[in-house]
């Protein structure tokens, strides 16, 4: 498949039959109107009708607090519009042209992160022992989420604290605010997820975990490690939050606001069993993996939950923790947008991550032979996410079948750009 610029497929197109509304009116191909089927949604629409203005206001403050807005932005925008470009595939009996255009893979695009979900669905599932898995989830307090609002490589900080807690109570003891996580323990296996804003679209930081109920002693798989004391878990993760927040914020800054912890919340920060506190109850691993990962690759804003956008003004609602009942809120465009952004984690900055024998990098990695997903069965199970099977099986149609002879196009160009 050849590689080319806008200007040497605007030439080869004109030399073939195609839909009148593909030219503008000096003859060149508009394909931004080519005939696709997948549609931006409201909230790039909203994007599109007040980022320009929102960014020329605040785009001072967003470069600073939040540098990779504008790429991200307008990446949503661009997304499927043929902006970011497109694969030519053209019937070999009719000529016939689809153009399949690019999707942006932006971390707020609520159409990319869909097939997003799905990839690493599979890849944890590829990961997991056969065992029982644990949902754990780790929180803070209101009064510590602004520390990390202004700063999310700090989050990182978050990450270490629920790690060295869980490494800390399997293997029974902290010494000197130094946790071990050495393979002469026990050597525990789990995934973190950090999830970053409530349903109301507040900035709310927490980790949720899947924690493998066996762990590794001296090289091999121990009995199953079912029991867990929440009590402890609730007193570590205080005390080891803490102590890296004032690590990394500087003592001078923090130091009182960790005293006053201590004073307000004398039994620990609330670590819960979801399983058991809340009812939540999975058929498999897979749905457990789904329920956590939705919101580590899908944004913040569902468009579902949108339900009416006038030009100027946003609806939507959701469901609160608290009481259960639907709540419909509007908000201006500016102030939506400004929600969206308070969730753009930094470009490269992983919201998954694994540890234990469960991370790839561990000596321990490869010895496990106990998976939950033979090697043989990989390969097929990730031939499923090809785009086009996706569409096949969401929606019951072959994207690539031409319209008129109904066999395969095939992909001719891969056009770079769009006007």
């Amino acid at each position: 498949m050849e590689h080319v610029d806008y200007n040497i497929f605007n030439s080869w197109a004109k030399n073939h039959v195609l839909n009148d509304n593909m030219f503008d009116n000096s003859g060149n191909i508009i394909l931004k109107n080519v005939i696709s089927y997948k549609s931006t949604g409201i909230i790039a629409r909203i994007l599109q009708d007040h980022w320009n203005s929102y960014y020329n206001n605040f785009g001072n403050i967003i470069d600073i607090k939040r540098p990779n807005a504008d790429s991200e932005i307008n990446k949503i925008i661009d997304c499927a519009n043929h902006n970011l470009g497109a694969t030519v595939y053209v019937c070999p009996e009719c000529d016939e042209i689809y153009m399949c255009s690019h999707t942006c893979k932006g971390k707020l695009c609520s159409s990319c992160g869909i097939k997003t979900q799905k990839i690493v669905t599979e890849n944890i599932l590829e990961t997991c022992i056969h065992s029982n898995h644990r949902h754990i989830t780790f929180t803070m307090p209101d009064s510590l989420v602004n520390w990390f609002f202004n700063d999310l490589n700090s989050l990182n900080v978050l990450f270490d604290a629920v790690a060295d807690t869980i490494y800390s109570v399997v293997n029974g003891k902290v010494k000197k605010n130094k946790i071990k996580r050495t393979l002469l323990g026990n050597t525990p296996a789990f995934f973190s997820f950090l999830h970053i804003f409530g349903r109301p679209l507040n900035f709310n930081p927490h980790i949720h975990v899947i924690f493998a109920e066996k762990i590794i002693n001296k090289y091999s798989l121990s009995k199953n490690f079912k029991y867990l004391n929440y009590d402890a878990l609730s007193l570590r993760f205080r005390k080891i939050l803490l102590d890296k927040m004032e690590k990394y914020f500087g003592k001078d800054k923090f130091r009182k606001t960790k005293n006053k912890m201590y004073l307000d919340y004398p039994n620990g920060f609330y670590v819960n069993n979801r399983l058991e506190d809340d009812g939540l109850k999975f058929d498999s691993i897979k749905d457990l993996i789904k329920y956590v990962t939705r919101y580590c690759a899908r944004p913040c804003m569902a468009e579902s939950r949108i339900i009416n956008y006038d030009g100027n003004n946003v609806t939507y609602w959701y469901i609160d923790h608290k009481d259960e009942n639907k709540h419909i809120v509007t908000v201006s465009a500016f102030k939506f947008i400004a929600s969206i952004l308070s969730h753009l984690l930094p470009y490269k900055f992983k919201s998954i991550r694994s540890y234990g024998f469960y991370n790839k990098s561990s000596k321990l990695y490869d010895k496990i032979v106990n998976r939950l997903i033979s090697n043989d069965k990989i390969k097929v199970r990730k031939s499923l996410l090809k785009w086009s099977t996706l569409i096949i099986t969401s929606f019951d149609r072959n994207p690539i079948s031409c319209p008129k002879c109904n066999i395969l196009m095939k992909p001719t160009f891969e056009v770079s750009r769009g006007i």
